[in-house]
């Protein structure tokens, strides 16, 4: 749980589970070896088998991942020893360009190398990442903060007098197939509805949104309602994973939202019940390039859906009218040094208008919508 963080779309963020199955950010090993091969073939003169064999032989102790990535300086020279052509420096940079899912890689920097991979080094992480670890009581912890409607974001004008948001798994996916529904009704449901958490407003993002909506046909089927405050989400990438929207649409939430970052491609996509867009370029020293180009169409398909649009950053590989954009803020974040029509952190009107709380806020103050766009 943290009461601070550096997301701009966020007061806090809070995660009942830590960890994930993967995703199009996180490889599984395979992913990594047919990577890892392509590097061998644009440099080697051996034959794909051979190569195949070779890094298949290295990678075959590592069951996950993120075991590889671990163990990816060890790892490259290695693999610069069996196929000298590419030297070591190159494989690590390979290594860590498709790792792309900053959850993975913070709990990895953060969590440390277990001795035996089944006992976290770091207490509150998971062992292993794609092996998802339990933390209840987090989210009854993040219940009881402080009510914020009515009061200034200090350095986020955008927050001003909005009800706290917390954002929920920002480190994992806690829909990921081992989780139960019977924690994530106790765990979530329970907390979010509780008399202190309906006093916030709660953001769960997930890449399983298919999942989702088969937890809320659960909870329907045991007479539970999905929570007014309970805001569910998805992450779009490209618009292969634009298909996840019509899966978030099943889901009987009062608030619809995606998470459009890292964009990777100029994506069309049916906003159809979504009331929120967040969008952002990818950071990192490996970072794909973002055209400003693709999120001005998402901002201009946003307003002719009436959806809220939220520039969140532009990333650390910025391009506009064809040409790089340097800004200082490595991720890209800092909206006083964007072209000032992206300069747009919207959110859904119902955010402001404490039609999803059911609680009275602790100091009764008019709702105001903030400033969202500063002077040029």
């Amino acid at each position: 749980m943290s009461n601070k963080t550096p997301i701009q779309w966020t007061h806090s963020t809070c995660n009942p589970s830590m960890g994930c199955d993967g995703c199009e950010l996180w490889p599984n090993p395979s992913k990594v070896r047919s990577e890892l091969v392509t590097l061998a073939l644009s440099a080697s003169g051996e034959s794909k088998l051979r190569l195949t064999a070779l890094i298949g032989l290295e990678l075959h102790p590592y069951e996950y991942a993120s075991q590889i990535f671990h163990d990816r300086i060890d790892l490259a020279l290695k693999l610069e020893s069996l196929i000298p052509e590419v030297p070591s420096y190159l494989w690590l940079e390979k290594l860590e360009q498709i790792f792309k899912c900053y959850a993975g890689i913070l709990h990895i920097y953060r969590g440390g190398k277990p001795a035996d991979w089944s006992t976290p080094s770091v207490k509150g992480h998971a062992a292993i990442f794609e092996k998802p670890e339990l933390f209840p009581g987090r989210v009854a912890k993040s219940a009881n903060l402080p009510d914020l409607r009515g009061k200034k974001a200090k350095d986020s004008p955008w927050l001003d007098g909005l009800p706290r948001l917390i954002f929920l798994s920002d480190m994992g996916d806690a829909l990921s197939r081992s989780i139960s529904f019977d924690y994530l009704k106790a765990e979530i449901i329970d907390n979010v509805t509780s008399p202190q958490g309906q006093r916030h407003i709660w953001l769960w993002l997930t890449k399983r949104p298919k999942r989702m909506a088969e937890f809320a046909r659960w909870l329907e089927s045991r007479d539970l309602t999905w929570p007014d405050n309970l805001v569910a989400m998805t992450t779009i990438t490209n618009q292969k994973t634009s298909n996840r929207i019509a899966n978030l649409r099943q889901v009987p939430a009062k608030v619809r939202g995606l998470s459009i970052e890292p964009l990777w491609e100029d994506v069309a996509l049916d906003l159809q019940g979504i009331d929120w867009a967040i969008v952002g370029g990818e950071s990192g020293k490996s970072a794909r390039p973002f055209d400003l180009s693709w999120a001005r169409s998402l901002l201009t398909q946003c307003h002719q859906s009436e959806t809220a649009f939220f520039m969140k950053q532009l990333g650390a590989n910025i391009v506009d009218d064809g040409y790089p954009l340097t800004v200082r803020d490595r991720h890209g974040g800092n909206w006083e040094e964007w072209p000032c029509d992206l300069r747009v952190r919207e959110f859904p009107q119902s955010f402001h208008d404490d039609s999803l709380i059911q609680s009275q806020p602790e100091k009764s103050n008019p709702p105001e919508t903030p400033t969202i766009v500063p002077s040029c």
